[in-house]
């Protein structure tokens, strides 16, 4: 792994850098957000949930137009640091928030940022990776985006103790690895423009034939990843859900976050470094979607701490199997000019699974039990398995 390290591109090592200042940044946050919601402001689950899909649903809205424009302007760095600069302003609208809808408008004006830098980053990796190295440069990007995630969520636990529990301190205390991160995209992310105009490729404009051109492979491809996130219960209910199962102290949410995303961090770069190897990359997906399943059936039938990690440890694989995988798969099938729109379409129509998914889930916990949403979304991902096989034909 040290010896393909050395041959990624010095920019998708910078954007892989960017990913780990900016999940810090948002795992300080979002460790503790779901806990703030449901025991500080009294806030249902059905809310909760119907925020977490929302806002992140408005996030892949946001991400096809940036993927379309970055393709059309050739400026993807542009994108990119826009859209940290507003997660670096959105921490602390955060902290002063003291209502559900304030909180709404905030989390919108994150995903808003998140929406903007997402795509073109992804685009910029795929842009630079070198063709035998795609599933390896995802798999680093996702890997370091993961440890961000794991060492904002240790922060937000010493801090939840060390404060007494005061969360605006920690919200404002997180606009400072996004600080970072935009100084980082300015002086460190460069755009491959030369490599990609010399195809003679007109990309001055948008063209439904475009949307055509994608292919069916894509098609199939997209089919199953919105099955795949119609699944999944979010973090924020699983997070409330084990603490309130183990009856734990909330100051112990962060650590359920740490489990989490330790497992996506180990797993991201050797997940991509295998399907660049066997060239199968859907053979990994349905790996991921076993350990998903395996994870809601821990959350349902889990009796005690040890158990609950491990189920976090898979659902962390399962996510850092899935976002490494997908998106290079959709850099192999896309053509080269349309990385971008590819990108961005890809997760438009999954933030509208997204949105049903967290409201489903959200709805089904305050009606009957956060068990019964995770015996929904293991029953949704066995559809999804499903799927995935019988595509693996179809393509």
């Amino acid at each position: 792994m040290f010896k393909l390290l050395n041959k990624i591109p010095s920019t998708i090592k910078a954007i892989g850098a960017i990913s780990f200042l900016l999940n810090m940044s948002t795992l300080m946050v979002y460790s503790i957000f779901g806990l703030y919601l449901h025991n500080n402001l009294g806030i249902s689950f059905k809310k909760i949930g119907f925020l977490d899909g929302a806002i992140e649903g408005f996030s892949f809205v946001i991400k096809i137009f940036s993927g379309i424009f970055s393709d059309i302007m050739m400026n993807r760095k542009l994108f990119i640091a826009v859209g940290a600069f507003f997660l670096f302003i959105a921490k602390p609208i955060e902290a002063t928030a003291i209502s559900y809808w304030n909180l709404f408008s905030a989390k919108i004006m994150e995903r808003l940022g998140n929406g903007l830098q997402a795509t073109p980053r992804d685009a910029i990796v795929g842009d630079w990776a070198p063709p035998n190295l795609k599933g390896a440069s995802f798999g680093m990007r996702q890997t370091l985006a993961a440890l961000g995630s794991v060492v904002g969520s240790v922060i937000a636990f010493i801090l939840f103790k060390k404060t007494n529990e005061n969360f605006q301190l920690i919200f404002w205390l997180a606009s400072i690895p996004s600080l970072f991160a935009v100084l980082c995209i300015v002086f460190f992310v460069k755009d491959r423009k030369k490599e990609i105009t010399e195809k003679n490729i007109n990309t001055k404009k948008f063209s439904i034939k475009d949307v055509k051109s994608l292919g069916k492979k894509y098609w199939i491809t997209q089919i199953v990843a919105s099955v795949y996130m119609l699944a999944k219960v979010t973090e924020s209910i699983i997070i409330i859900h084990i603490v309130d199962k183990m009856g734990l102290p909330i100051h112990y949410g962060p650590i359920c976050m740490i489990f989490y995303q330790i497992a996506n961090s180990f797993i991201s770069f050797p997940a991509g470094i295998i399907s660049d190897r066997v060239k199968n990359r859907d053979s990994l997906i349905i790996v991921g979607i076993i350990m998903f399943i395996a994870s809601d059936l821990i959350f349902i039938y889990g009796n005690s701490m040890p158990i609950m990690a491990i189920g976090l440890i898979l659902l962390g694989g399962y996510v850092g199997i899935s976002q490494s995988i997908f998106q290079a798969k959709i850099i192999d099938i896309v053509p080269p000019h349309l990385k971008g729109t590819g990108l961005g379409i890809f997760n438009f129509i999954c933030a509208i699974s997204l949105i049903i998914g967290g409201y489903a889930s959200g709805y089904i916990s305050d009606v009957f039990s956060t068990s019964a949403a995770c015996s929904l979304s293991a029953s949704i991902a066995t559809i999804s398995l499903v799927i995935t096989y019988f595509s693996k034909k179809l393509a």
